[in-house]
């Protein structure tokens, strides 16, 4: 027999008031001294003394938050692949994660929930997959044919509703379209409600977590709850609840925020994931109830628990961890009451007290405050100093020594600038061994809030995108627009984190990695590709530089010579090379072809001249031998002709 609407509202109310967290709990007290030490709402100390209040909560948290941030925004979160051939799927699942996430605006609901974390020692999220309706109106002519009011009565896209309006002077189209979105929800702490069982540090073992939230009764009434329902509904009041009322700071106590109209006052809703079991049997399952006083608005069955709580210094085996508060109270109080009476001494130092003799002394100048005024005395003795010690030296000392425990406590986190003023000035061995010294308590806290708070966000995420959220879906990861199923995805729950680095870590790496770059591109030069490197090696190592240098997306700037673009480029140069070098082969065997005609061109006319020169001396030697003749024919005619004479 399943438990009726009084008996369950008991059940639930009775959880609500002995939670941890509900009204004057020692949690709830907690939270709301946690947020006026935040906020620098010391006690008043009394009339005539000074209220200066030093505020080292605040102040660690802000130079934390400034340490961490870019530490847990440059955490690698993937899964494992569970094999060779699932680490693509793997890959993929992973960056789609985090682009939901991206998209969901959930990076700003996590850093919020550190900041909660950092100071109320936990931080709340609610990653849950909700539903948004939207509503469109299109008006039309009036006495539209049948097939226009057909037409225009069909839906335009999936989970829409049409209603169409026909009247004389118009006719009028409704869509009401409701989609599903992922969405990211810092929860307040001091909002959240929980029994918490001995070693039970798990949420969805708990048998009951809860959230106070206020809704108008406007917003109830759409909900479909009726009017006599909701003005059973008790109205809010954080007058009930401090921790609210201290969130506000210095505007608690500005106005009293009563709304002009009904319909925008708000009530006071539990919305609860309870562990439930009917009156005769033990078994028990989980439901989500909300409840308004003792009004029942909604009780369903809850697969799980939508909540998420993490804590930079977690307590083993408890939901609850410690924040800066727990660690740091103690330093502002008395840091706080040390101030006060320095600055008190001061103003006695500066006006000191005074004996006057009764009668000797015209009171009226001695109390009117006047700098220099005359001071009308009967006997110059009348007037006597009371001595009032100097108390600056004790209290600059006690504050140093504050100091240094908050130091020891929570890191130097709050002087860092001064740490790394003096580190400029220092060796860059003295440099990292000072900003690491600096920053290692700031890494335990990011480490612990990415294992808390980081982790099961995204494994919450995954879930969500295959189930509530399944079907196609496209994001652009590592440069490309890629598509996938989510429905199809297999539930995961192995994870590989890899933390982001401290200052110190990064400028190690960045000169790690600038050196591992420079030795890759001389190995390269001297012919050592695919020996030693190559260049997906380089891509890797240029990757992982630009990303400590806190460039996110190193593919706007690199290509991976793994890609398909990567690889039709190196074939498309690898064919240019080879056009090239047919081209230089032709080229030189044009060039030996010429050489080669050149050659026989010379021999060819080198043997022309030859010929023609052994010709040319041929027929010089023969004209030689002709004149010779003729010159002995001429001679021996002579001859011939002086014997003829002689003989005559």
């Amino acid at each position: 027999m399943r438990l009726n609407d009084a008996e369950l509202a008991a059940v639930v109310r009775f959880e609500i008031n002995q939670a941890q967290g509900y009204d004057s709990s020692v949690l709830a007290v907690k939270r709301t001294q946690a947020l006026n030490f935040y906020n620098s709402a010391m006690p008043d100390p009394g009339e005539g003394r000074s209220a200066i209040v030093s505020s080292d909560v605040a102040d660690s948290l802000h130079a934390l938050m400034g340490q961490l941030q870019p530490i847990i925004k440059t955490t690698m979160i993937e899964f494992k692949p569970n094999g060779e051939e699932d680490e693509p799927q793997a890959q993929a699942e992973s960056d789609f994660v985090r682009d939901a996430i991206e998209k969901a605006g959930g990076w700003r609901a996590i850093f919020e929930g550190i900041h909660d974390a950092l100071l109320i020692a936990n931080g709340w999220l609610k990653v849950t997959a909700e539903d948004d309706t939207t509503t469109t109106t299109e008006i039309f002519p009036p006495d539209l044919p049948d097939e226009a009011i057909f037409y225009l009565s069909q839906p335009t896209a999936e989970r829409q509703e049409v209603q169409v309006k026909v009247s004389r002077l118009k006719t009028t189209v409704k869509r009401t379209t409701t989609t599903t979105r992922l969405a990211f929800e810092c929860i307040p702490p001091e909002d959240m409600l929980f029994s918490e069982g001995a070693g039970q540090e798990d949420l969805q073992k708990l048998r009951f977590v809860a959230q106070r939230k206020l809704y108008t009764d406007g917003q109830l009434s759409e909900m479909g709850i009726s009017d006599e329902v909701i003005g059973r509904i008790p109205m809010s009041n954080n007058g009930l609840w401090p921790a609210a009322m201290a969130r506000a700071g210095a505007f608690q106590f500005e106005q009293d925020n009563k709304p002009a109209q009904e319909s925008q006052q708000l009530r006071e809703i539990f919305c609860c994931y309870q562990m439930l079991s009917a009156n005769d049997s033990n078994k028990t399952e989980r439901r989500y109830v909300w409840i308004g006083g003792s009004e029942i608005l909604k009780n369903e069955p809850a697969e799980d628990v939508p909540y998420i709580t993490g804590s930079a210094v977690p307590m083993p085996h408890r939901v609850q961890g410690q924040g800066l508060y727990d660690l740091l109270r103690s330093i502002q109080s008395g840091k706080t009451h040390i101030l006060r009476n320095y600055m008190d001494n001061l103003a006695v130092l500066n006006s000191s007290r005074i004996g006057a003799v009764e009668g000797q002394v015209n009171m009226a100048d001695l109390t009117n405050g006047r700098l220099n005024g005359v001071v009308r005395l009967k006997n110059p003795t009348a007037i006597v100093p009371l001595p009032a010690a100097d108390i600056g030296p004790q209290a600059m000392a006690g504050l140093e020594y504050l100091d240094h425990v908050r130091v020891q406590r929570v890191g130097s986190s709050v002087d860092i600038n001064e740490v790394q003023a003096q580190v400029m000035k220092s060796s860059a061995t003295a440099a990292a061994g000072q900003l690491a010294q600096v920053e290692q308590m700031a890494g335990w806290f990011a480490t612990n809030l990415v294992e808390t708070l980081l982790k099961p966000a995204f494994l919450r995420v995954h879930k969500l995108l295959r189930t509530d959220l399944a079907g196609l879906t496209q994001a652009k990861v590592r440069g490309k627009w890629s598509e996938t199923d989510t429905g199809q995805w297999q539930p995961r729950d192995n994870l590989t984190i890899t933390m982001g680095m401290t200052s110190a870590e990064k400028a190690q790496r960045i000169g790690a990695l600038s050196q591992v770059i420079s030795q890759q591109a001389q190995i390269i030069q001297m012919g050592g590709s695919g020996i030693l490197t190559d260049n997906a090696k380089v891509y890797n190592a240029m990757c992982d530089w630009l990303r400590a240098n806190d460039l996110d997306t190193p593919e706007q700037y690199l290509i991976d010579p793994t890609s398909q673009e990567a690889q039709q480029a190196q074939q498309t140069m690898a064919q240019r090379e080879q056009e090239q070098a047919a081209k230089m082969e032709a080229m030189q065997k044009q060039l030996v072809e010429m050489q080669h005609a050149f050659e026989l061109e010379k021999q060819s006319r080198d043997l022309q001249y030859k010929v023609w020169s052994d010709q040319l001396d041929a027929e010089v030697k023969e004209a030689q031998i002709t004149a010779d003749n003729v010159v002995k024919i001429k001679q021996l005619n002579q001859g011939a002709r002086s014997a003829d004479a002689d003989r005559d």
